[in-house]
């Protein structure tokens, strides 16, 4: 990566943490570094990503229908 992009992704990380959307696996079990575990906020943000995906690909489609296995 370009240095521009590395400090665009390392700022967007130090956002995510400190608002609660990732906190770093190690700080919390003592885990692997450069692992993230969704905080409260990022929970909520993969759900509604997760939701909006779900119904862009199955509700608004006749030819598809959506299955969990």
């Amino acid at each position: 990566m370009t240095t521009n992009a590395e400090n665009l992704f390392q700022a967007i990380i130090s956002h995510a943490k400190e608002y609660g959307f990732v906190f770093p696996s190690s700080e919390i079990y003592d885990g692997l570094s450069a692992v993230y575990d969704y905080g409260p906020h990022g929970a909520e943000l993969k759900k509604n990503i997760r939701d909006h995906w779900w119904k862009a690909m199955t509700q608004l489609n006749e030819n598809i229908v959506g299955i969990d296995a």
